[in-house]
């Protein structure tokens, strides 16, 4: 996807939500491959959201938020044993328009917590 594309499809999903369909298996079981989604540009994302951002390669994608770092987020698939590079807001299209579970927030924080540990014992 085209950076003009993206910019336009980012800027109807803050007036309104935009339909979108899953590939991949990154999210099963929360999303799986071929599931229709609605997605809504946010003023504030949470640990446990499901953002459908832009990657470095242009390609969309939709990964579970796990914290913040600095000017980006954190984020990785439900199913990836890695968490993903870090997501800068302006590539954020918005967030999954789906009621999160308390159990996905707070699993979404305890693997935050692990990376932040992990990083600060390798100092």
């Amino acid at each position: 996807m085209n950076l003009s594309t993206f910019e336009a499809l980012r800027d109807v999903s803050r007036g309104a939500a935009v339909p979108l369909r899953i590939r991949g298996a990154c999210m099963v079981p929360a999303l799986d491959d071929g599931s229709a989604v609605m997605v809504r540009a946010r003023r504030f994302y949470w640990p446990g959201d499901v953002l459908v951002f832009r990657t470095k390669a242009g390609d969309l994608t939709a990964h579970r938020m796990l914290g913040w770092r600095r000017a980006a987020l954190v984020t990785k698939g439900d199913g990836c044993e890695v968490h993903d590079a870090p997501v800068t807001p302006q590539s954020i299209l918005g967030a999954v328009d789906l009621p999160v579970r308390v159990r996905d927030r707070v699993r979404a924080l305890r693997h935050f917590a692990n990376l932040v540990v992990r990083r600060v014992l390798q100092r």
